[in-house]
C-alpha cells in the first residue's frame, strides 16, 4: 500500500493543484461556493473510484510477477499495458536472449578447453611411459630421453597457450623485434632432435625486423618446426625474405583431402596418424595465434617437395576474437 502510494505522488499533488484552481477561480469570480462543493464531491467520487481501480490493477500486477520469480524463462510475458510497459518488457526479453547466448558461448568455451586439457592428459602418457621404460635400462639413451622430455615441454607449451588464447587477459606486446634471435632460439630448442634423427639444417641468418609479438611468434615457430623435424626425411630449410618466414621439409606433403582441415582442432591428418604423438594441435594454435596478431600463415605441400610453411609479419595489428 504505502509503495503504491509512493508511486501516485505525482498525481496526488496535481489532484491538489488542480483543486487549488479551482478554488481560487471560484473566489476571484465570487462564484457560489455550494456548486464548488457539488463539483468537489463529484471529483472526489470520480477520483477515488479510479484510484480503487488502479490500486486493485497494482496488487494483482505485483502478485503475479512475484509470483513468477520462480520461472526459469520469460514465455509468461506478454506486450500488455501501457507504452512504458511494453517497452520495458521488450528490453528485458532483448537482456534475456543475450544472457542466454553468453551463457552458451561460455558452455561451449569450457566444453572446447575441457577437450583440450582431455587430449593433453592423453598425449602425455605417451612421452611418460617412454621415460620409464628407459630409465629401467642400465644404461638408457640419454638423447631419446631428451626427446621425451622435450615433447612433454611442447605439450606443456600448447595446453598454455590454448589457455591463454581463450583469457580475455592475455597480453599482446607489439615491437619492431628482429628476427634472426626467435629463429636461432628455437633452432637450438630442436638441435638435440636434428642430431638424433640426423636431419640438415638449411639457415643462414638475417637481420629483418617485424612489427610483432616476439612471444607469440616464438611459440609459432616451435609449432612449425617440431611438425618439420617429425615429418622431415634428411633436411629442413628455413629462410627470411621480406619479412616472411618461410620453413620447408623433404618430408611426405601433405595430402589433398587433408589440406582444407589442417587448421582444425584436433585434425592430425593421414600423415599424422601415423605418428602416435601427434595431437593436432599444433597448426591450429598457430592459425589461431597468428590470426589474433593479424599475420598471415599459409602452406604449400606437394608430394616431391614436402610443406613449406610460410609465417607473413608483413601485416600487424590486434584482431578481435571470432
Amino acid at each position: 500500500m504505502m509503495a503504491w502510494l509512493y508511486d501516485r505522488r505525482n498525481l496526488f499533488l496535481l489532484l491538489t493543484v488542480l483543486f487549488g484552481i479551482q478554488v481560487f477561480i471560484f473566489y476571484v469570480y465570487d462564484l457560489e461556493w455550494d456548486a464548488l462543493g457539488y463539483m468537489a464531491l463529484l471529483e472526489f467520487v470520480v477520483v477515488n473510484v479510479y484510484l480503487v481501480l488502479d490500486y486493485s490493477r497494482h496488487r494483482l500486477s505485483h502478485r503475479f510477477l512475484s509470483a513468477q520469480r520462480q520461472v526459469p524463462d520469460l514465455s509468461w510475458m506478454e506486450y500488455d499495458g501501457s507504452q512504458k510497459d511494453r517497452d520495458y518488457q521488450r528490453i528485458i526479453r532483448q537482456r534475456e536472449s543475450l544472457r542466454h547466448c553468453q551463457a552458451e558461448e561460455y558452455r561451449q568455451s569450457r566444453r572446447d578447453l575441457q577437450d583440450l586439457y582431455d587430449m593433453w592428459t592423453h598425449q602425455n602418457k605417451l612421452p611418460i611411459a617412454a621415460l620409464k621404460l628407459l630409465l629401467q635400462e642400465e644404461q638408457p639413451d640419454i638423447r631419446e630421453m631428451r626427446s621425451q622430455v622435450l615433447r612433454l615441454e611442447q605439450y606443456t607449451q600448447m595446453i598454455l597457450a590454448a589457455t591463454r588464447l581463450e583469457s580475455p587477459e592475455t597480453d599482446y606486446v607489439f615491437d619492431w623485434n628482429p628476427l634472426d634471435a626467435p629463429i636461432r632460439s628455437v633452432i637450438r630448442t630442436f638441435s638435440p632432435e636434428f642430431i638424433r634423427k640426423r636431419l640438415r639444417l638449411t639457415y643462414e641468418g638475417t637481420d629483418e625486423t617485424a612489427l610483432t609479438d616476439v612471444r607469440w611468434l616464438t611459440f609459432v615457430l616451435e609449432q612449425i618446426l617440431s611438425n618439420a623435424v617429425k615429418h622431415a626425411r634428411s633436411q629442413i630449410g628455413i629462410t627470411v625474405k621480406d619479412q616472411v618466414i618461410c620453413i620447408q621439409d623433404d618430408g611426405p606433403g601433405i595430402p589433398a583431402q587433408d589440406l582444407e582441415r589442417i587448421w582444425s582442432r584436433g585434425v592430425t591428418g593421414q600423415n599424422g596418424r601415423k605418428e602416435t604423438a601427434a595431437t593436432g594441435l599444433g597448426l591450429y594454435l598457430s592459425k589461431a595465434v597468428m590470426d589474433r596478431l593479424g599475420h598471415e600463415i599459409t602452406i604449400e605441400t606437394s608430394p616431391d617437395r614436402g610443406t613449406a610453411v610460410r609465417l607473413d609479419l608483413t601485416n600487424a595489428g590486434l584482431q578481435d576474437k571470432d
